[in-house]
């Protein structure tokens, strides 16, 4: 089992649509066998959010943008036209990503792209998901860091040394909106997502000496989580006090950290749920969830997919 895949087992990702949309990823990723082939990959993405939009229960207050989005693709539009994916910056681009973070190594970045702009297209959506697919899949060695590398991958972006500039298959994947990619993801942090991570860790730092007690709402001077760039913040943020090896007072366990995200003022479940993915993922090691004092609890169907989920890898040609 990959630590990516035992994560959507650990992580305690609900039974939200963030869960049904993350499945729907991964069922994508495990059809297609050869990630090269980007319209493919792209159609068995699409096929799936479309299976999720009409299924019976996607009654989980979907995001509008998602589902605008799916409607107009259902209509023949594909992703990038102007009736396409709507060019937002919602948190749907940043809930459903963990499978592409796990994804093999010479595709990953781009996937994590992909998924996202299906729906979302703004680069304000992709470029947080790109951070919080980097996060999830180096989290192991990022523990109580995450905000920290967030910034730094932030600066290698604006100083033009990020590898991500010179990404084939991310270059590829944004081709059809973008032939720059550098002033793509500089447009992504400059519309407010370098601002709210930088609010974030300010937030990290005021909150150190504190007890649990007296955090107030994570979403205080960050945003409430409803798009993408504030959700991966928070998200972080949540993390860093659960995972830092540094157990001062302000440190959570896993089960009090998912405690204080999903009881925000913001967009709970989402947020909760990112930080969740995060922090199992951080925490490879067998039973996390178990031996930090929670047992995930899903309906019958999601226990079912998510069970499975765990097991099956993707099967896309990891050859360069």
């Amino acid at each position: 089992m990959s630590a990516g895949h035992g994560c959507i087992r650990r992580s305690a990702v609900g039974k939200s649509d963030d869960t049904q949309m993350t499945l729907a990823v991964h069922h994508a990723l495990t059809e297609v066998t050869d990630f090269e082939d980007i319209e493919t990959v792209t159609g068995a993405l699409t096929r799936q959010f479309l299976l999720w939009q009409v299924d019976p229960d996607n009654t989980r207050a979907p995001g509008r943008t998602c589902m605008t989005s799916l409607h107009n693709l259902r209509a023949g539009a594909r992703w990038y036209d102007t009736d396409g994916a709507v060019e937002s910056a919602g948190c749907g681009a940043v809930m459903r990503l963990v499978p592409t973070a796990f994804a093999p190594e010479p595709y990953w970045l781009g996937l994590t792209a992909l998924q996202a702009v299906i729906t979302h297209k703004h680069p304000r959506a992709v470029v947080p998901a790109l951070l919080l697919a980097d996060a999830t899949r180096h989290a192991p060695e990022r523990r109580g860091r995450f905000l920290e590398h967030a910034l730094t991958v932030a600066a290698q972006i604006y100083n033009g040394t990020s590898a991500w500039i010179e990404d084939p298959y991310l270059r590829d994947v944004l081709a059809p909106i973008t032939g720059d990619v550098a002033s793509y993801l500089v447009d992504g942090l400059d519309d407010g997502t370098a601002d709210i991570l930088m609010a974030a860790a300010g937030r990290l730092e005021q909150l150190r000496p504190l007890s649990p007690t007296e955090f107030g709402d994570p979403c205080a001077g960050i945003g409430e989580g409803w798009e993408s760039a504030s959700a991966v913040a928070l998200a972080l943020l949540v993390t860093d006090l659960t995972t830092s090896d540094d157990r001062g007072p302000a440190a959570l366990t896993g089960p009090k950290a998912l405690a204080w995200a999903s009881t925000s003022n913001g967009d709970s479940d989402s947020i909760a749920c990112i930080a969740g993915g995060l922090i199992g993922s951080a925490h490879p090691e067998k039973n996390y969830w178990a031996a930090a004092g929670l047992t995930p609890t899903f309906e019958p169907r999601y226990a079912e997919e998510i069970a499975t989920a765990s097991s099956q890898l993707p099967v896309g040609d990891t050859t360069d």
